[in-house]
């Protein structure tokens, strides 16, 4: 009788020692000094769609702060950029005419042909060509136009008289009441004329309108146009 029991307590006691090892030995999966994390995101985690300037890598961030360190600013580029102001400069290669007014008892001399010239006579002035190849331009009325030249160009312009004593010359103008040639080869077309005295050789004067008196001396030609 005894003999069973015994054999019986032997048996429980195998049986609770086996189910203690067997315990623990399944507390023992985790390591001793393992922290398991929870599931809470930390306040240094990015959100979703967010982008942390110290999670790109440093060749992005190079990039990014060089593009905008060199992108000048609209003030920059308007400085770089300015407009040009100068208006209305000369343009090269040439001079503009010189122009000289003149009024009744006025008297201008021109003695060198160096630039075109403008002779503008309001109500009278004299005019008087000593130089040679000269480009005259005459606007209005003047009194007297005299050439002492040769080979002068003259145009435009009323006068009183014309006085040519030069050799040569071109003269196209307006109305001249009397017109006077004393040299030779020149040429003289007139709108108008009253008088008309020619001497030398080889001039011709002709005229647009009027009924000119016409005195002549030695081979020239005085007719209306």
């Amino acid at each position: 009788m005894n003999t069973h029991k015994d054999a019986f307590t032997q048996v429980g006691l195998f049986a609770c020692a086996v189910m203690l090892l067997t315990a623990c030995s399944t507390g023992s999966s985790t390591a001793p000094g393992t922290v398991t994390p929870d599931t809470e995101t930390s306040a240094s985690t990015p959100m979703t769609g967010e982008t942390d300037a110290t999670s790109l890598p440093t060749t992005s961030r190079a990039t990014s702060s060089a593009t905008s360190d060199a992108t000048p600013s609209t003030t920059a580029l308007r400085t770089a950029n300015p407009t040009a102001s100068a208006t209305g400069s000369a343009s090269a290669g040439g001079q503009p005419a010189a122009t000289i007014s003149l009024v009744a008892g006025a008297e201008h001399k021109i003695t060198g042909s160096a630039d075109p010239v403008t002779v503008e006579c309001t109500d009278g002035g004299d005019i008087d060509i000593e130089a040679d190849n000269v480009d005259l331009t005459i606007t209005g009325d003047c009194e007297d136009v005299e050439i002492d030249g040769d080979e002068n160009t003259i145009t435009g312009g009323n006068a009183e008289t014309l006085d040519i004593e030069g050799d040569g010359n071109t003269v196209a103008t307006g109305t001249v009441p009397e017109v006077s040639v004393d040299g030779d080869n020149n040429s003289v077309e007139v709108d108008e004329t009253s008088d008309v005295s020619v001497e030398g050789d080889e001039n011709t004067v002709t005229y647009q309108s009027g009924d000119p008196a016409i005195e002549t001396e030695g081979n020239n030609s005085v007719s209306a146009a």
